[in-house]
């Protein structure tokens, strides 16, 4: 058994709530890595996604008539690369689900979740390599560079792409495009779609002297400590290290107008592919 419906992502536009509302039809079944509570399946992007292709189907035995999952990070190129050549080698006739946001306000999005991730690493450094082709934060806003490595394999009828604003503003009118474009029954509802998922208020990351201790003490400490220790210590240690994300990115008026600039294209080409507006962006 293999999925026949992906989120491909982008990342930080509402897949986690998507994922959530599709796994609530009685003819979806969404899939999750076991043991997690992690929707991200991370399997196409593996150099070893051959050797795990049995552990893969593994997570969708299931009778339902629609089989999908949910990784994000399938539209990182080229931070992650190769990811649309093997999804279509293994699952040509898929259905793709792509959903993009105001790239900007995407990018600042993704710096949080990265803090909440335990990565250290300043907006501001982020920043100074914005036009590196794999900024692991800037490279997933290129939706039409994103959307161009799929259109390579797959064609335009099988990939839906939905506006994070129209899931948020109109949700259940989103929802019911969704359905209909898998192929389920539009009309089912579900209280589920009220809420929504993996918000903003809902990051915790490294606190601010966890940050500056990081490099020195923290990182080269815990490379010290046997594994089964760390696994010990993790949790009491989180609370200590980790606090509620409080600070937002500074992005500088010269800053935002280069973003501008440098995602324009990208945006043309979406609306260009997609014949939609997408009137509450800032581009």
């Amino acid at each position: 058994m293999l999925p026949n419906l992906i989120i491909i992502g982008a990342a930080k536009c509402g897949t986690t709530s998507l994922h959530r509302y599709l796994g609530q039809h009685p003819d979806v079944w969404m899939a999750q890595p076991e043991g997690t509570q992690l929707k991200a399946m991370r399997f196409f992007w593996r150099e070893d996604w051959r050797e795990r292709l049995h552990w893969y189907e593994a997570h969708f035995e299931t009778d339902r008539p629609i089989r999908g999952e949910a990784t994000p990070a399938y539209t990182a190129y080229a931070f992650h690369t190769g990811v649309a050549e093997r999804m279509h080698e293994v699952i040509p006739d898929a259905k793709l689900i792509y959903l993009v946001r105001d790239p900007i306000a995407r990018t600042v999005s993704h710096w949080v979740q990265r803090r909440a991730d335990e990565d250290p690493t300043p907006f501001e450094r982020y920043m100074q390599d914005y036009e590196r082709p794999d900024n692991p934060i800037v490279c997933p806003s290129r939706y039409w560079t994103q959307l161009q490595q799929y259109l390579r394999f797959y064609d335009p009828s099988q990939i839906l792409i939905v506006d994070q604003h129209d899931l948020k503003t109109q949700r259940r009118e989103t929802v019911r495009e969704v359905f209909r474009f898998v192929g389920v029954d539009e009309r089912f509802d579900s209280p589920e779609f009220d809420a929504e998922r993996n918000t903003r208020e809902s990051k915790h990351g490294p606190r601010r002297l966890a940050v500056k201790l990081w490099e020195p003490v923290i990182w080269p400490s815990s490379r010290a400590v046997p594994r089964r220790v760390r696994d010990v210590i993790r949790a009491p240690a989180s609370k200590v290290l980790l606090g509620p994300i409080r600070e937002a990115p500074v992005l500088t008026a010269e800053m935002r107008e280069r973003l501008r600039e440098h995602f324009k294209p990208e945006v043309e080409g979406l609306r260009e592919f997609t014949g939609k507006p997408f009137a509450s962006w800032s581009l």
